[in-house]
C-alpha cells in the first residue's frame, strides 16, 4: 500500500513539474514577438491617458534594437478624423479594447511594423515593478524640440519606483536639470518622459542584470500585478491565460522558471 502511494505521488509530482516546465517553455516562446508598451497616466480621466508608448521587437529573450518610441501626437487619418490620438486613444473609445486596438493601428501605421501583443501599464504599476528589483540606471544623451526649441539634454540618474512613477505623470524627469525645460508644462514634454521611460523599461527587460533573488521578485510582481488586473495584456494566448487563472503559487513558479529559461 505504502509503495502504491509513493508510487502515486512520484507520477503526480512528474506531471505537475513536467506540466510547469511546457507552460514555461510556452511563455519563453512569447520572447520571439513584438510587444507595443503603453505607460498610462491614471491620473488623467478615466482610465487615464497614453503619452509614452515603445516597441519592443524581441528575438529569443533579447531585444534587437532600442525601443522604437510612438508620438502621442500623430495618429492615422481615420482616428484623426474622429479626432483620436494615442494620448486620448482609451478616454474616447467605448471600450478597453476598443481604445487598444486604436493604439495599435496608430503604431503600426507610424512604425510599419506589425504588432504581436499589447502590454499596458499605469504609473502606479511600474512603481511596484521597478521597485521589486532595484534603481534602474539611467545615463542617456538626446535632443528634443519643444515648442520649436530644441533642447540637448542628459539624463544621467539612478530611476527609483517613486521616480519612474512620477515621471510618466509628468511630475519629475529624472536627471533632467534643464530649468528653461523643466518651466514648459508637461503636456509638450511627452519625448523627455518617453526617452527616460524607454531607457529605464529597456534595462528593466535585461533579465541578466539581476541576481537570482532579484529574477524571482520581479516574476512574482509581474504575476501579481497581470493576476489582479493592475497590468492588463491584450490578446493573450493560451500560455497566457492558464497563467492568469491557474493557482498564484504555481502561476509563479511557471513565470520564475521561465525567467530562468530564458536567462
Amino acid at each position: 500500500m505504502r509503495k502504491k502511494l509513493i508510487a502515486g505521488l512520484c507520477i503526480i509530482l512528474v506531471f505537475v513539474f513536467s506540466f510547469i516546465y511546457v507552460t514555461a517553455s510556452g511563455i519563453s516562446q512569447l520572447s520571439n514577438e513584438k510587444v507595443l508598451f503603453l505607460f498610462l497616466d491614471e491620473t488623467k480621466g478615466d482610465p487615464g491617458t497614453i503619452e509614452i508608448a515603445n516597441l519592443a521587437i524581441f528575438k529569443d529573450a533579447k531585444l534587437q534594437q532600442d525601443l522604437i518610441k510612438i508620438n502621442p501626437l500623430l495618429s492615422t487619418q481615420q482616428l484623426k478624423k474622429e479626432g483620436i490620438f494615442l494620448s486620448d486613444c482609451l478616454i474616447k473609445a467605448k471600450s478597453l479594447e476598443e481604445g487598444l486596438h486604436h493604439a495599435q493601428t496608430i503604431a503600426e501605421q507610424q512604425t510599419k511594423i506589425p504588432v504581436d501583443r499589447i502590454v499596458l501599464i499605469n504609473a502606479s504599476v511600474l512603481k511596484t515593478i521597478v521597485d521589486s528589483v532595484h534603481p534602474i540606471p539611467v545615463d542617456k544623451k538626446f535632443t528634443v524640440t519643444v515648442l520649436g526649441e530644441s533642447f540637448n539634454l542628459h539624463a544621467k540618474a539612478p530611476v527609483t519606483g517613486s521616480a519612474a512613477e512620477r515621471c510618466v505623470r509628468g511630475e519629475e524627469y529624472p536627471g533632467i536639470e534643464d530649468e528653461a525645460l523643466l518651466e514648459i508644462p508637461e503636456d509638450y514634454l511627452w519625448e523627455v518622459k518617453s526617452e527616460i521611460i524607454g531607457d529605464v523599461t529597456q534595462k528593466l527587460l535585461d533579465l541578466s542584470q539581476y541576481n537570482t533573488e532579484e529574477r524571482n521578485n520581479l516574476a512574482y510582481t509581474l504575476v501579481e500585478q497581470y493576476r489582479n488586473d493592475y497590468m492588463y495584456v491584450y490578446k493573450r494566448n493560451a500560455v497566457l491565460t492558464l497563467v492568469y487563472y491557474l493557482p498564484e503559487p504555481i502561476s509563479k513558479q511557471i513565470v520564475s522558471f521561465a525567467v530562468r529559461r530564458i536567462v
